[in-house]
């Protein structure tokens, strides 16, 4: 197996739930192979996810305090997160690309499971609120 400094192997469980103004939320669900990495005293959480025209790498920095997650393939995004805070944050899908402002109204990481549920907003709108919950397990090489 490999050192934890160099990625440790680990199976890896995304929940979201999705409410648009006005409507009922959407849940999404998927599972993937992962590798979470600590580098220079922080942890990510790293794997890539299918279902798109191509694939879609997902890092996930695992910080309480300080987190995000930045998304690179079919869909381009980064979404910082900071409980209590607005910060920006950019979303694009092909040709498509948009600034956003991420309000984070919880944070909460801890051995195995990270948890943000935050709100969208562009140009003065919310777009929607956003519950997610990633849950990762030691994995197989």
């Amino acid at each position: 197996m490999e050192s934890i400094k160099d990625g440790q192997p680990v199976d890896v469980r995304l929940q979201s739930s999705i409410q648009h103004e006005g409507q009922v939320a959407e849940p999404h669900e998927l599972t993937a192979a992962g590798i979470l990495i600590k580098k220079a005293g922080k942890t990510y959480l790293q794997f890539e996810e299918g279902g798109h025209a191509e694939p879609v790498k997902t890092i996930v920095k695992l910080d309480k305090d300080d987190a995000f997650i930045m998304r690179k393939g079919a869909v381009q995004m980064r979404l910082p997160f900071t409980a209590g805070d607005i910060r920006p944050g950019t979303y694009g899908n092909g040709q498509v690309a948009f600034n956003l402002l991420v309000k984070t109204t919880k944070l909460e990481v801890t051995d195995r499971r990270f948890t943000a549920h935050y709100e969208l907003h562009a140009d003065g709108a919310r777009l929607g609120t956003h519950e997610l919950l990633i849950t990762y397990t030691e994995g197989h090489a």
